[in-house]
């Protein structure tokens, strides 16, 4: 737990720069008072929890408006997570099995990376772990006392966690098959009453915040793959499930040896036992439920948006390293040493790397700063669309002058560079600014429309991780190049 805190406070001390996704929340944070926050869609078409931003704009109304501030509130969810974490397992596994699911939990990269993301995933695993803490406990020993105090965390954390629902979902209709079969019928009553309170939170959600918010579409397209074709029309389709299902253990699992993780994950799936299949019932349905809102086009099942479901999976991968300990240890104690290690190594590596080289996204503010420390009078400044949410931010912190600013027309398929390259074309130097450029096999905007103008005219460049500066001098009287030019 010492070596998770220390990994998430490392990376959060590192201060990369805001990238894109993270750019996209600060208007919507920081020019908006609490009385507006929630009273239209967040900018740039986010989609964002109403209590998320409740949060960061506290936040930032109590500690300014710096990377620091605006990444306080993923952190203290991330370092909340690791002691929640260690006593959920302590419920869930054997004794023998904690320090394993511990360790694995410190070590998650993806965890650890969105302990400092300007983003709601990290407080979406804090949630989830909340929620099924306080369901175990009344699986242990019911009481109404343990079920009101469920009731209301769960109303309130669906304002704070979209995944929320499904995690509810699924304690609801646990905990409701086991209180039939044991005939716990005012136990029944109890868990109804929760599920009408959830289910009026959650509209209220819906009519206050949702709507306004929409089915945002170009999120949906991001997203488009991400989706459980239902019905399935193909055999790719087909086999969108087991792929969808092994991806998840490489993102948002963190594990390199994906098969491994699996194997482990199967394993523990069978070795609970069942005495414990209500235990079981409450880690994996979660999974079920998501997936059904997948093929309803409701909720991706993909990457970081899973990432509260790696509390599960690594309980369960810890059962199942426990499980082949004891079938292991009459023959060979190496066995389960070998399995250790495997599970660990890389995710151990990838940590000890970050303390050194911490991760980093687009590094835009030391391009930034390295213009702003030779921009001579009169020097225009060009700034790919792709870099202006986060130019946006760091233009008025360092004092930049955004007199002669000329933002970007062009991305991806959208837009034609050379209407930015005639724009740049004349008028004395020009200082050219690249982040989060759409590159793939066929495109890539930053060579794109480097390639249009002459390259005799580039007197200085500056590059960082994600992020490119370049300054050019344009006569007044520049031709474009021709088409054969641009080829050669």
């Amino acid at each position: 737990m010492a070596a998770g805190a220390l990994l998430r406070v490392a990376q959060y001390l590192a201060n990369r720069s805001l990238w894109l996704d993270e750019a996209y929340l600060t208007p919507t944070i920081l020019q908006r008072s609490f009385r507006d926050l929630l009273s239209r869609p967040p900018d740039y078409g986010q989609v964002v929890p109403a209590g998320f931003l409740v949060l960061e704009r506290a936040a930032a109304a109590l500690f300014g408006s710096s990377e620091y501030a605006l990444r306080l509130v993923p952190l203290a969810a991330g370092l909340a997570c690791l002691p929640l974490f260690w006593r959920l397992a302590r419920r869930v596994l054997s004794e023998r099995a904690v320090p394993l699911a511990v360790a694995l939990f410190a070590v998650c990269d993806p965890l650890i990376y969105f302990s400092s993301e300007l983003k709601q995933y990290g407080l979406d695993v804090l949630v989830a772990l909340l929620l099924l803490d306080r369901a175990l406990a009344i699986a242990e020993r019911p009481s109404g006392r343990s079920l009101a105090t469920l009731a209301a965390i769960g109303a309130l954390a669906i304002w704070f966690s979209y995944p929320a629902i499904f995690v509810l979902a699924a304690i609801a209709a646990t905990l409701a098959v086991a209180a039939v079969f044991e005939r716990q019928w005012p136990r029944l009553v109890g868990l109804s009453a929760a599920g009408l309170l959830w289910i009026a939170s959650f509209a209220l959600e819906d009519v206050l915040w949702l709507s306004r918010i929409g089915r945002a579409p170009l999120v949906l397209e991001f997203w488009a793959r991400a989706f459980w074709p239902l019905p399935p029309r193909s055999f790719d389709d087909l086999y969108w499930l087991p792929r969808a299902f092994g991806a998840l253990f490489g993102d948002p699992a963190g594990f390199v040896f994906r098969g491994l993780g699996i194997f482990c994950f199967l394993v523990g799936c069978f070795s609970l036992g069942p005495s414990r299949r209500q235990t079981e019932a409450l880690l994996l349905s979660p999974f079920a439920f998501v997936l059904i809102a997948s093929g309803f086009k409701r909720y991706p099942f993909s990457g970081r948006l899973l990432l509260f479901l790696v509390p599960s999976i690594l309980l369960l991968v810890a059962a199942g390293g426990e499980a082949v300990r004891e079938a292991t240890s009459s023959r060979s104690v190496a066995i389960f040493r070998i399995l250790v290690v495997l599970l660990l190594f890389h995710p151990v590596l990838f940590a000890a790397r970050s303390l050194i080289h911490p991760r980093t996204r687009e590094e835009l503010r030391p391009v930034l700063q390295y213009v702003q420390g030779r921009r001579q009078p009169g020097d225009r400044i060009y700034v790919y669309d792709g870099a202006w949410p986060a130019f946006d931010y760091y233009a008025s912190r360092l004092g930049l002058d955004r007199s002669s600013v000329l933002r970007g027309r062009f991305a991806g398929r959208f837009g034609d560079p050379r209407s930015d390259a005639d724009a740049l074309r004349g008028g004395g130097r020009a200082w050219l600014l690249f982040a989060h450029a759409q590159r793939s096999e066929s495109v890539d905007d930053e060579a794109r429309l480097l390639g249009l103008l002459d390259p005799s005219g580039r007197l200085d460049a500056r590059h960082e991780p994600g992020a490119s500066g370049y300054l050019y001098a344009f006569g007044s009287s520049q031709p474009a190049p021709s088409p054969k030019e641009q080829s050669q």
